[in-house]
Order: C-alpha cells, then structure tokens, then sequence
C-alpha cells in the first residue's frame, strides 16, 4: 500500500535534509529536536538553495588561537571589531549583481527572500547595494535558511569559518553567497547538539556569536590572510589601501599583487590562513581608577605582538559601545589617553577590552566613572566625544 512506505520515505527525507549545506530544516524536519545545529561546511550546496552559486568560499581558514573560549561554548564579538572579518584585497567573494538579477527572474523566491530578511520585494536591489562581502573568520552560529515549498525553511546552523556570506549595515551576516540563502541572527541554545559532517578542526569552543553594531558600519576593516594586514572596504566594494605598514614582500603577497595588476582578472583568493601568530599574554589597566566625570583616563595595555594592530572598546554602563584603535610597540605595549571631551559621560562602571585584531587575543579592565562632588562640576563638565575622533571621554563617548 503507498501509505505502508510514507514513513521510511519521510524519514530518508529528513535526514538528507538535516545534513545538508546550504538547505534548510523547519522545526518538524529536525532529527534532534530543537537543540540541534547542523553543521554547514564551505562549499557545500544542499537540496534547498535559495539561488545557484553566486560566491567563492576560501578554504583552510584557521579561526585565531586566541579567538577560542577556554570554558567551552560561543564567544560573542562586536560587528564592528576590526579584523572579525576577512577579505583578499580587490577580490570579491559574493556576486550582489547576479543576486538581484536572479530573484528579479524569479518573483516567488524573491517575495520569500525578502520577507525573511524584513524588506519588501521592491526594495531588493537597493538593500543588497547596501551590504558587503566579507569572509567569516570563525565558525559562526547562524540561523540559515533554504527554499522548501515556496516557503523559507529555517535551521539553525554553524557556518564554518572560510564561509562567504554578505553583511548589512550593521555588520550581520544576511546571506550565505554560495547559495544566496538569506541568514538571520541564530537561536541561543543552552545544550545545542552539532549534527551533519563536522570538519576536522570543529571545536564547540570556536564558535562565534556576531552582536550587531549600535551605529551604521560604513567602512568594514577586514583582515587580509595574503598580507596579515587590515584594509578598509565599503559596502560598494571598494577596498582601501593597507594600514599601518605596507603588505608584506611574502610569496604569497607578491603573488596576489601580481595578479592585481593582470588586465583580465581581479587577484585569485589566497589558498590558506596566515602562518599561527605568537602567543600573547595581554594585559590592561586604566588610571585613575575610579576617575571623577571629565577625568583624563590612560590606558595602558602589555604582552601583545610587536607593532600589533589594537583594537578598544569600551561598554559603557548606559549600554552603549564605543571602539577606537591603537598599535602596540616594538615591545608589544600600547598606552592610549582619554582625554575630557564634548559631553558628559553616565557614572557607573566602564568595561574596556584591548583586542589584537589579528589573533583575536585580548585583555580587559574595569574603571569607575563618579560623578563629582556636589557643587563641584569637575574638570571640565564634559567627557563625551564622537567616536571619529583621535580622542574621547573618560573612557568612553557618547555617540
């Protein structure tokens, strides 16, 4: 009877679904419940994809040593960190024109694409202008999803670190490029269980949860894995020059600057991650600790890599974030003033972490802002400054 064989067919189906690359899973398809998290490997293109391939994933890429959290599960790291995401200089990973092209031929997966992501369907083309490729440097927790009957199937899913995928303007990764599946921010899981083929570095204690930036990203600072170096790229795809020093004269640079200037070709995709950096010992202090409202805080920070690019953030106790960036010396120190600026800053606890853009090593310190004495306005009133400038607030800003 056809009925006799529906579940051993429903069955076989579910499990091909669940293993899948770039396909989806909905709630009911899952073969372990609502904890599971299917591992999706790089170059990978399931039963379900959204689009045909429209990017290039970069293989053997090492997530950072010291991007690993030591007691196990995700680490959450800010969409705005330099060096979160990587990039081959002039080289695009994801087609956006292609993209748009396809779901403009295609109106029923582009009404089911576009809701996914929260826009209409007649706002595809300027919203895909908006983002930008980028490279995942870690396996990054996502929710994914494909095409199942007209409809997004949604799975919670690891993207291994290698991934091509767009982000917006707030630095989420919203599509998967290698099949134009739309990704949206993942589920929290307290005892998620990996399934489908893990590849052979997995480890629970590399996976990243990305936060969104407070503010509009405009310029990306992407690591160059050819280079070892940062460079700037804007969401039209233009990629600045290097920064701090210029690239390395490494084989592998000298091959990708000399495929630069080929008249036919942008620069082929490195073919592995930069050689293991040196261990780090970070460590940070703040002084004065506390300091009065419209204090000058110095930051002091040891034990990174020689001329390491640095990045600051600082938590601010009104839940606010702001980041600046700094290079350590050929002794792998850093100092950095915040001086009193344009506007008061909240009391109450600052938390500020130094991070080495590169190895993703960092150390962090806490300071106390009080607010001065009754009837006393303090040293200047003001401690705020925007965070474009060379200069900010005890320690943080107010934008």
């Amino acid at each position: 009877m056809p009925g006799t064989n529906r579940p051993v067919r429903l069955c076989a189906v579910l499990v091909a679904v669940a293993l899948v690359g770039c396909g989806g899973g909905s709630p009911s398809k899952r073969v372990r419940g609502q904890s599971e998290v299917v591992a999706a490997a790089i170059s990978t293109t399931g039963n379900d994809p959204f689009t045909p391939k429209l990017g290039t994933d970069l293989p053997g890429v090492r997530p950072p040593a010291a991007a690993a959290r030591s007691s196990g599960g995700p680490v959450t790291y800010n969409a705005a960190l330099p060096g979160l995401y990587g990039g081959t200089r002039d080289y695009s990973t994801c087609n956006k024109a292609e993209l748009v092209d396809y779901l403009a031929q295609n109106p029923a997966k582009a009404q089911v694409w576009a809701s996914t992501l929260g826009i209409q369907t007649t706002q595809i083309r300027s919203y895909v202008s908006s983002l930008t490729d980028v490279i995942l440097r870690t396996d990054t927790r996502v929710t994914n999803h494909g095409y199942v009957d007209g409809v997004a199937d949604p799975i919670q899913s690891v993207l291994q670190a290698g991934t091509a995928v767009l982000v917006d303007q707030y630095g989420r990764p919203v599509v998967k490029c290698y099949c134009g599946n739309p990704l949206t921010a993942p589920q929290l899981l307290s005892a998620p269980v990996y399934t489908g083929p893990l590849w052979t570095d997995f480890s629970t204690t590399q996976i990243t949860l990305i936060q969104q930036s407070v503010t509009i990203i405009n310029k990306f600072y992407l690591y160059d894995p050819t280079t070892g170096k940062l460079f700037a790229r804007t969401p039209n795809g233009r990629d600045g020059p290097y920064l701090n020093a210029a690239p390395n004269s490494s084989p592998s640079s000298s091959s990708s600057s000399s495929s630069s200037s080929s008249s036919s070709t942008t620069p082929a995709p490195p073919t592995s991650a930069s050689p293991s950096a040196p261990s780090e010992n970070p460590s940070v202090s703040l002084s004065p600790n506390p300091v009065i409202q419209g204090g000058t805080v110095t930051l002091s920070a040891s034990g990174f890599r020689p001329s390491a690019s640095l990045q600051i953030t600082v938590n601010r106790p009104d839940g606010g974030t702001d980041n600046f960036s700094t290079t350590a010396d050929s002794d792998g120190n850093a100092t950095y003033t915040f001086p009193s600026g344009g506007g008061p800053s909240p009391s109450g606890a600052y938390n500020v972490t130094v991070t080495d853009t590169a190895t993703g090593a960092s150390g962090s310190a806490s300071i106390n802002v009080a607010a001065p004495p009754s009837g006393n306005s303090g040293a200047s009133g003001n401690s705020g400054a925007s965070g474009n400038s060379s200069t900010t607030s005890a320690p943080g800003s107010t934008g």
